[in-house]
This record gives C-alpha cells, structure tokens and sequence, in this order.
C-alpha cells in the first residue's frame, strides 16, 4: 500500500508534465500541505486525463463512475478499493474535513469533457471553469485551512477560462464554435478581476498560480495574435518570479 510520500514520488514527474503550474505552486508550501496537495492534484489528474486514455464516451463514463463509487467508499466509512491514489486521497479527505458535495462536484465538472456539445454561450463556459478549475482551488485552500469562498472559486474559474483560451487553436471548432477568441479573453479578464481570494501565507501555494493569469491574457491580447496558429508560451523561470513576486505583494 502506498504511502503519501511513496505517491508523491511515484506522481511527481507525472504532475511536472502535466500539471506544471499547480505543482511549482504547490512547492511552496510546508511538507504536509504539500503532500495533501500533490494527492489532490494526482486525483484530479486521474480524472482530466480519462478522455484521453479512453477509447469511448462510454468506457470514460464507467472510470468516471469508478471515482464517484471510490468517493462514496471514502464517506460512508466502507472499505476502499485498492488504488495508488485513493488510499491517500481517502485519509487526507477525511482528516481535513473536505464536503463530499466539492469532490462530487468535481468528478461531474470533469465528466464534462467527454461530451463534444459546444459551450452555449460565455456563461456555460463560465460553470464549467467554475466547477473544474473553481472546485479543484476550493478544495486546495481549504486543505490549507483557509477561506474557501466565492472569491477563491472566481480566480479559479479566471483560471479554467484562461486555460480553454490558450487551447482555442484546438478547441474553436470543437467545445469553443459558439465563442469568440475575443469573448473568452474578455470573460477570464472580467472574471479574474473580480477574484479578490485571501493570499495568506499559509494559502498562498493553492492560488499562487492564477497570479499567472495577467501574464497569459496580455500575451494573447497583443495586436496579431493568432489564436488558431500560435500558442503561448511562458519560461518556468518567468513564472517562477511571478509567483515569487505576487507572494511578496500579498495578491495574485
């Protein structure tokens, strides 16, 4: 049975790869919290990448479903299958007392991705970043021991925005076609602005990274960006003295 630190060894250069700007946020904080951070950012791992592993909407519904009935293990008290993620994820929920309805939530955000219906309009666009990017923020600071609040689910939700326009030149004719590349920059803007969450020391590595946001957004508001043929890039270095920069400012 794994550990928290043999998981966290075992996940460590996955995250790197995948998860780049949560996992050099997470770094900062005391070994504990980033231990429960790290299991957190596994497990939410697990559930991005099920569209990608899975052949099928509905073999990627039956791992989803899988997760929900792990959760419900977790919760009612029940022995929980054997997993590298879900024994630690089962402890760490528990000890930190994080509402059942916040991991369901995030399965249900995450589910989302295997359905190939375009967004309707910004505001579908807005509860899907809210319940994905929102949820998984929520969750971190309240690990930390913070202030969970619409404030925290807002920079998150900016977060999940700016993630879905830096991936327009793959998803516009996709999930995107009902959005402008110029509406989504505008509503993770309006969305990130209006994210005022606590940056306490002891929360500040479960947020730090949406101080990347402002970066990301100014790159692909410059005049000629091409949203279809560029992407945009942004040196670990860089971003490294960003977050170092908004934990000296006390805001992201």
């Amino acid at each position: 049975m794994a550990t928290m630190s043999e998981l966290n060894l075992v996940t460590r250069d996955a995250l790197k790869k995948a998860d780049p700007d949560r996992y050099r946020a997470a770094l900062m904080a005391e070994t504990r919290a980033l231990d429960d951070l790290l299991i957190l950012y596994a497990f939410h791992y697990e559930l991005s990448k099920v569209p990608d592993v899975t052949s099928e909407p509905m073999l990627g519904q039956i791992r989803y479903q899988w997760w929900r009935d792990t959760i419900d293990e977790i919760y009612t008290g029940r022995e929980v299958r054997r997993h590298e993620i879900s024994t630690p994820l089962g402890e760490m929920l528990i000890r930190t007392d994080i509402p059942r309805f916040w991991i369901d939530r995030l399965i249900d955000g995450r589910a989302r991705d295997l359905d190939p219906q375009a967004f309707i309009d910004m505001d579908d666009a807005k509860d899907y970043a809210r319940r994905t990017s929102g949820q998984l923020m929520q969750i971190a600071v309240k690990l930390l021991g913070g202030a969970a609040d619409d404030a925290v689910l807002r920079a998150g939700e900016a977060w999940g925005l700016t993630g879905l326009a830096r991936s327009y030149g793959y998803y516009h004719d996709r999930i995107l076609q009902n959005l402008s590349f110029d509406e989504l920059l505008a509503g993770a803007r309006q969305t990130y602005e209006k994210a005022k969450p606590d940056v306490s020391t002891p929360v500040f590595p479960a947020i730090a990274y949406a101080a990347l946001v402002p970066k990301f957004l100014a790159r692909m508001e410059r005049r000629g960006f091409d949203p279809i043929k560029e992407k945009v890039t942004y040196g670990a270095l860089s971003k490294q003295w960003c977050l170092m920069r908004a934990g000296l400012r006390g805001r992201i």
